[in-house]
């Protein structure tokens, strides 16, 4: 089988006789090319296998990939990115035929009939590989990322926001539901966005487009804008897992995707958190967050915030001791790139130190949770949280078998306190002044039920987040109901 989906280099040359740069992972990159065998661009992924360790990630993208294709094929749901086939090759594109991150395009953004494209030099067989290419179609307007920074003021409307969340969330369910896959790396470059009307289709004409999901005994109109009519296609399935036997297995560094978007609950218990479903429906909360934050994701928002230096050194002492157990992937991933001693001194290399910032940003923006779950396991990251960060006004957390729990002594304000404070007053959900944090919440409170909605997609206890089938269920949702406003209605 594998030697029927090799291919030449005179084919890449020839099929594909333009292309250009879109972006770029751990192991693959992405390219917009020009397919001479359909007359039409497509995109195309190429994974460089000699550098997977792990050579089950190669085949468990494209088997989640071509699974999931299936599903908007069969008009089962239209939100996940169409596979068109699939081919290896011993050789990687030339940078100057399809172009690099340095050189994006270097034969234009389009591809030109009229013009005669010099073919590349063949590679000298040394730098022969073992590639896979997964030809995919194009979305026309890119990752929503990129889209929202397009956007006048780099800002969505309300409306649009909220059926681009549906959308996200219901490809999410069915993916889930169908197959049992958890994607754990759930955010907005990871979606991307269509047009959902062909040219022939007049705005003018037609305002507007609607877009009908069905889900048990209700039916939803996404209704959009035809002019600005977009569906939001999940893909990136390097990191999904579909085996049921690993819920509630414990985290493994494969876990640990995009740093930023990491789970609170993974940093707070450490090698006692496990896999499953939750790492997806945080992501999904971050999403929404920057759908209605617009601008940036919050890490970019949140630049100028730092882990403080006390509640850094107590996490550093927890996190990254050779003397301390119970957070061993989380010291595996943090010193990733680094060689040590025996005694555990670093002799080469430098640690990543992201999980300090990206813990202290989450409890910026949604608050020290008031209950501590599962503080057996999590109690010294919360001591250090609560004894660095707490102010007198909150009580000392406690253990629930403790018969004074309910008078426990007001806590004196930790060292790092000033500065959470003046961090909360900027960037809290709740409060915080910065502009896109302010317009977020204003929006979110405006539509009824989206702050709470928000609330419980990032919930730091994984077991009390919302899932995506409650996303469509919420309140926040109950607009896009058919009938709707109608007597007789239902509300969930």
């Amino acid at each position: 089988v594998a030697q029927s989906m090799e291919r030449s280099w005179d084919y890449l040359v020839h099929r594909f006789p333009w292309g250009m740069f879109l972006s770029e992972g751990t192991f693959k990159r992405v390219y917009k090319v020009w397919n001479s065998n359909v007359n039409a661009e497509e995109a195309i992924s190429v994974m460089n296998i000699d550098q997977i360790d792990n050579v089950n990630v190669v085949g468990s993208e494209l088997a989640v990939s071509v699974m999931l294709s299936s599903m908007a094929r069969r008009n089962i749901c239209p939100n996940f990115v169409l596979v068109r086939g699939v081919f290896t090759s011993e050789y990687e594109p030339s940078p100057v035929h399809w172009g690099s991150a340095e050189n994006k395009m270097p034969f234009g953004s389009n591809y030109d009939a009229n013009q005669l494209y010099t073919e590349p030099r063949k590679p000298p067989s040394r730098e022969k590989g073992s590639f896979q290419y997964i030809r995919m179609e194009l979305c026309k307007h890119g990752d929503v990322e990129e889209y929202i920074k397009r956007q006048p003021d780099s800002v969505l409307k309300p409306s649009d926001s909220r059926a681009l969340l549906f959308q996200m969330a219901f490809s999410l369910h069915v993916a889930g539901n169908k197959f049992g896959m958890k994607h754990y790396d759930v955010k907005l470059l990871n979606f991307f966005l269509d047009d959902t009307n062909d040219i022939s289709i007049c705005a003018n004409k037609h305002p507007y487009t609607c877009l009908r999901y069905g889900l048990g005994s209700h039916v939803f109109n996404v209704r959009m804008r035809t002019a600005s009519a977009v569906l939001a296609k999940l893909a990136d399935f390097g990191t999904a897992n579909v085996r049921a036997e690993s819920n509630g297995q414990p985290v493994l560094i494969g876990n640990f995707t995009t740093l930023e978007n990491t789970p609170p609950d993974y940093m707070i218990l450490g090698d006692a958190a496990t896999q499953g479903y939750g790492h997806d429906c945080f992501g999904l909360g971050l999403c929404m967050l920057h759908l209605f934050t617009g601008h940036a994701p919050y890490e970019e928002i949140l630049e100028t915030v730092h882990c403080p230096p006390n509640l850094k050194k107590k996490l550093k002492s927890i996190w990254e001791n050779h003397k301390s157990s119970g957070y061993e992937v989380i010291k595996n991933v943090i010193r990733c790139d680094v060689f040590e001693d025996e005694e555990g001194n670093i002799i080469e290399g430098e640690v990543d130190e992201t999980l300090y910032d990206t813990l202290y940003r989450f409890l910026v923006l949604f608050g020290i949770p008031q209950e501590r779950f599962q503080w057996k396991d999590g109690s010294r990251v919360w001591r250090a949280i609560d004894s660095c960060l707490g102010t007198e006004d909150a009580p000392v957390p406690v253990r629930k078998s403790r018969r004074n729990a309910a008078n426990a002594p007001l806590r004196k304000n930790g060292p790092d306190a000033s500065q959470y404070v003046e961090d909360c007053k900027m960037f809290s959900v709740f409060q915080g002044g910065d502009e896109h944090i302010a317009r977020a919440r204003k929006n979110l409170k405006r539509a009824n039920g989206g702050m709470d909605l928000l609330l419980s997609l990032v919930s730091f206890d994984p077991k009390k987040r919302a899932s995506p089938l409650d996303v469509l269920n919420s309140t926040f949702m109950e607009t896009l109901r058919e009938g709707y406003g109608a007597p007789g209605f239902v509300r969930q």
